[in-house]
């Protein structure tokens, strides 16, 4: 992966935008997601709001700010990780999308406090849950166009980038902590390997 020269300015908007998306967790954590401004985030970050637009298209923006650096890992991953044409094999492609997973995780994921706040908030707001779900199908899309570059048929790069979201998706949903989040998946992981042993038997 190429990386531009770590200029002043790129560190100047590195340093924007991660003010930016701290004053925003922090307005979320404080007032409910509906109820903060974009102007009111941008005040508390002390930048203007073209600032804010340069970074950012909406506040839901800033909740995923790093989803689509982390679909980026996820898919490079995939294609250096591939060592032979994954073909129909179903359990195997669900595997590696896992391992690109945790992979991707460490770089990019929120932390223990933000992903406490995205959880809570997900709970709170309809709205924020459509955009969440949005951003997972899109995320999924990406995963099976990548599964399918190395020789996964279409079928199954499909049904195994979807089938990780519904994992994702189950381990949101039951974790009572950000926490207890990796637990849940790996808990559902295991119940889609039960359920291909069941089949098989």
């Amino acid at each position: 992966m190429h990386h531009p020269p770590d200029t002043l300015h790129a560190r100047k908007r590195r340093k924007a935008r991660a003010m930016i998306v701290s004053a925003a967790f922090q307005l979320f954590a404080e007032h409910g997601f509906d109820n903060v401004t974009v102007a009111s985030i941008a005040e508390r970050a002390e930048v203007g709001r073209t600032t804010f637009f340069r970074y950012f298209g909406d506040k839901q923006q800033v909740l995923f700010a790093d989803d689509g650096a982390e679909v980026e890992r996820m898919c490079d991953h995939v294609r250096e990780k591939a060592s032979q044409p994954m073909g129909d094999d179903l359990h195997a492609a669900v595997g590696l999308l896992r391992e690109a997973n945790a992979a991707a995780r460490p770089h990019t994921a929120l932390s223990p406090a933000h992903s406490a706040v995205l959880v809570r908030l997900l709970r709170e707001s309809t709205e924020l849950r459509s955009r969440y779900l949005l951003t997972r199908h899109e995320r999924a899309i990406r995963l099976a166009g990548a599964l399918a570059e190395v020789g996964t048929t279409e079928s199954v790069a499909v049904l195994a980038a979807h089938t990780a979201m519904a994992c994702e998706l189950t381990a949101m949903r039951l974790a009572g902590t950000p926490e207890s989040f990796g637990a849940r998946l790996d808990e559902a992981h295991l119940m889609l390997g039960d359920l291909g042993r069941q089949a098989a038997s």
